[in-house]
Order: C-alpha cells, then structure tokens, then sequence
C-alpha cells in the first residue's frame, strides 16, 4: 500500500528528488503551486519521468520564502 503521509526523514538522505517527493520536501500541495514558487527558481536534472531537483537547490529557495516575526 503507497505511504500517504509524507516520509520527510527518508527525504533528508537522498541528494535528488523527484517532483513528487520535491512537492512534499517543500510542502507545496498544488503541482501549480509547487510551477509557481519553486519549479522556475531550479534546475531540473535527468532522470525519473518528470526530472530530479537537487536538495541543496531546493533548500535555498526555501530560505527565500522564510518570514521573521517579531517577537516581544
């Protein structure tokens, strides 16, 4: 039976990712969501049906949509 909770420890091991586990790595539920705000900022490697996105790629956009509240 396919997992249907994210697997996001597995996910921290590998290097490449497919769009699948790219769209859970960055919590984007929407494959639009995910084209919107991470598929144009990245490259995308061969391999798998849809491409591979690197990790450490995939974690700099990530940092880009980071916001920092004020605490007091």
């Amino acid at each position: 039976m396919p997992r249907i909770k994210a697997d996001f420890e597995g996910l921290r091991c590998q290097e490449f990712l497919t769009k699948a586990q790219a769209m859970a790595y960055t919590q984007r539920l929407t494959e639009e969501k995910f084209d919107e705000d991470i598929k144009k900022r990245v490259h995308i490697y061969r391999g798998g049906k849809g491409g591979c996105f690197y990790v450490p790629e995939l974690r700099k956009v990530m940092l880009e949509f980071v916001e920092m509240k004020p605490t007091m």
